[in-house]
């Protein structure tokens, strides 16, 4: 009997994995609500503030390891029977610890010289040291979490992500009850439950012969073959997406940064929707690009944004009713007046969300290069915009800057870079 590719996944298979898929991205929006509302309510305006940076840091190296081979391993797998499917997995196993150790190294040392040149209070060689234990654990959690997606197991993600989510709250009620609770010991418990997460799925790998040396050297170069134009790209797309945050900090205070992310915060689980759909439809995406099959993709992608769109006018309408006693019993007399910035992320999110799926599409062809033209196209208007509403309107300016990014990439890709793929690739199949 000839060996299975990736399973197809059916329209009932696909709502059961979406719905897993949902339900493991609630779970995580819940776990980062609930710790972003604790550091609201007992720290400083200045800790949530270097929480926030060290953060979305660890978001940086997570990109860089998302690039180099989380991101085309997605692209190539599903086309590859079982068997291929587990030998590539092995051949990448120690390439991706050593990248994973290798950054947390480096992002542990950066962690530190900029903490200095900041001047930040904390103790700074446990504040590097916690921070890489967080991105090395982190990046093996997520490296699973990828296989089983590609796997078609969204379910056992949703196991891995519930002993994380628990070991977190195990471990901050442990810090509130030592007095403990500062930005290294959160650091290094989100750190520690990545680790119980991560080991809570291993040995779940099919069995396979150990790869040579020059297997392994050739699955890497397959990887850096797509790699090489996905990592500056989204380096750039990071950049776009997060300059702000260090941007307002460094012209407006720490301060500014900790309101702009407090009021970002409450609309985390509109990414974090999107980011489940991206997990479930783009293997699929890949196999009806590689299918020419643009009846289905099409049906796939406008049902997408159409289905993003209408949960995030619902939950932004319910969270603008609800703002009034958020503010009074959950955000504090530090957060006060928040409203108009959250009406302004809601804005902000709803035309992300349009241009996330545009994006996971072109991803899904390998079309990295494009997506490196548009990142540096954004990077350069992010820029020249934050320079000039940061100065005027503050802390709004860093949000308008990106809703004018936004609607600039959501414009190329939908009505430029999507329409010229499809055209290359009907061209090249006749």
């Amino acid at each position: 009997m000839a060996e299975r590719t990736a399973p197809e996944v059916s329209g009932k298979r696909l709502l059961r994995h979406s719905l897993a898929s949902l339900v493991d991205q609630a779970l995580l929006s819940g776990l980062n609500f609930a710790l972003g509302l604790v550091l609201i309510r007992l720290a400083t305006k200045e800790s949530y503030g270097l929480y926030s940076q060290m953060y979305v840091a660890g978001i940086f190296a997570s990109t860089v390891l998302e690039s180099l081979i989380t991101g085309p391993l997605t692209t190539i797998a599903p086309g590859k029977t079982e068997s291929q499917r587990a030998h590539l997995i092995a051949c990448l196993h120690r390439f991706q610890w050593q990248l994973s150790a290798l950054l947390a190294i480096l992002f542990g040392i950066a962690s530190i010289a900029v903490g200095h040149y900041a001047g930040v209070p904390e103790s700074l060689p446990v504040l590097g040291l916690a921070f890489a234990v967080y991105v090395f654990a982190n990046a093996l959690r997520e490296y699973q979490r990828s296989l089983n997606f590609i796997e078609g197991l969204p379910r056992r993600v949703l196991r891995i992500d519930l002993a994380y989510a628990l070991a977190v709250a195990a471990g901050v009620a442990l810090l509130m009850a030592t007095g403990h609770f500062t930005v290294p010991g959160i650091l290094l418990v989100l750190g520690l439950a990545n680790a119980v997460g991560f080991w809570r799925n291993a040995g779940t790998r099919p069995a396979t012969a150990p790869p040579s040396v020059q297997e392994q050297r050739a699955a890497i170069a397959d990887m850096w073959r797509r790699g090489r134009w996905a990592l500056p790209g989204a380096l750039v797309a990071w950049a776009t997406n997060y300059s702000y945050l260090y941007l307002a900090a460094a012209s407006l205070g720490v301060a500014a940064s900790a309101e702009l992310n407090a009021s970002r915060l409450l609309l985390m689980p509109i990414s974090l929707s999107v980011m489940a759909w991206s997990r479930i439809a783009r293997p699929m995406a890949s196999r009806l690009f590689s299918a020419r099959d643009w009846k289905r993709l099409d049906r796939l992608a406008w049902a997408s944004v159409a289905g993003i769109e209408i949960v995030t006018v619902l939950y932004v309408s319910l969270l603008w009713l609800a703002l009034p006693w958020l503010e009074a019993h959950v955000l504090g007399a530090k957060y006060q007046g928040v409203e108009p910035m959250v009406l302004a992320w809601g804005i902000y999110f709803a035309i992300n969300a349009a241009r996330s799926i545009g994006s996971s599409l072109l991803t899904s062809n390998d079309q990295y290069r494009l997506l490196l033209t548009s990142g540096v196209a954004c990077l350069v208007v992010m820029l020249v915009c934050a320079a000039l509403f940061i100065p005027l309107y503050g802390a709004w300016g860093a949000i308008l800057a990106l809703i004018v990014v936004e609607v600039f990439d959501c414009i190329l890709i939908w009505a430029f870079f999507l329409p010229r793929v499809r055209r290359n690739a009907s061209l090249a199949g006749t």
